[in-house]
């Protein structure tokens, strides 16, 4: 009797054991899921002001730079990867929506859309096609 007794204490103590290891691993995998997805986020404007993308368009081998200057203006720079003297920059309008994380600009004539996620900018130029920009700053 008292062995049935130590059993079903022991079964009654792993079970708890194994409840307790079961929401313990839930509740990490839980807050880890929880914490990544703020950065996958639009970002507002005001985050981006003072912002800095840079990266190099695998199409063109050109490198670009886009720096945020205000709600409605930014600078970009591109030159080939392999000869930054050779660099065209130009302040241009762009519009950006936080809701969707829509990016557009009009850059040299052409009109580049693109959208912001997290901390990668991409952007898809007709002529050109879609290569993305990392934040650096």
């Amino acid at each position: 009797m008292e062995d049935e007794k130590h059993n079903k204490s022991t079964k009654m103590k792993k079970l708890k054991f194994l409840a307790f290891a079961i929401i313990a691993a839930i509740a990490c995998v839980g807050f880890a899921s929880c914490s990544d997805d703020d950065k996958d986020e639009p970002q507002k404007t005001e985050d981006l002001i003072g912002s800095v993308w840079e990266g190099i368009n695998p199409h063109t081998d050109y490198f670009t730079k886009v720096e945020i200057k205000n709600d409605s203006k930014c600078a970009v720079t591109v030159y080939p990867s392999n000869s930054p003297a050779n660099s065209y920059s130009e302040v241009c309008t762009y519009v950006y929506d936080s809701s969707t994380g829509n990016f557009n600009v009009k850059f040299d004539g052409y009109n580049i859309t693109g959208f912001i996620k997290g901390d990668t900018m991409t952007l898809t130029d007709s002529g050109n096609g879609s290569y993305d920009l990392k934040r650096v700053k």
